[in-house]
C-alpha cells in the first residue's frame, strides 16, 4: 500500500504543478493540455484504486 500512496501522492504533486502553472497563465494551450492529462492520470489510477479495492472486498465476503 506504501507503494500505492507514494504513486498517488505523485500524481497529486504533479496535477497540483499543471494547475499552479495554468493559474499564471489560463491563456496558455499547453499549460491547459498538461494540466488535463494530469487530471487524466490522477483520475485513471483513482479508478484503479476503487476497482482493487471494490474487488478485494467481494473475494472477502466470498469467503
Amino acid at each position: 500500500m506504501d507503494e500505492n500512496n507514494q504513486h498517488l501522492k505523485e500524481l497529486l504533486k504533479q496535477t497540483d504543478i499543471a494547475f499552479k502553472a495554468l493559474m499564471r497563465e489560463p491563456s496558455s494551450l499547453t499549460l491547459n493540455e498538461e494540466y488535463e492529462q494530469a487530471k487524466l492520470a490522477l483520475d485513471a489510477y483513482t479508478a484503479s484504486l476503487k476497482q482493487t479495492i471494490s474487488e478485494k472486498r467481494l473475494q472477502q465476503r466470498q469467503r
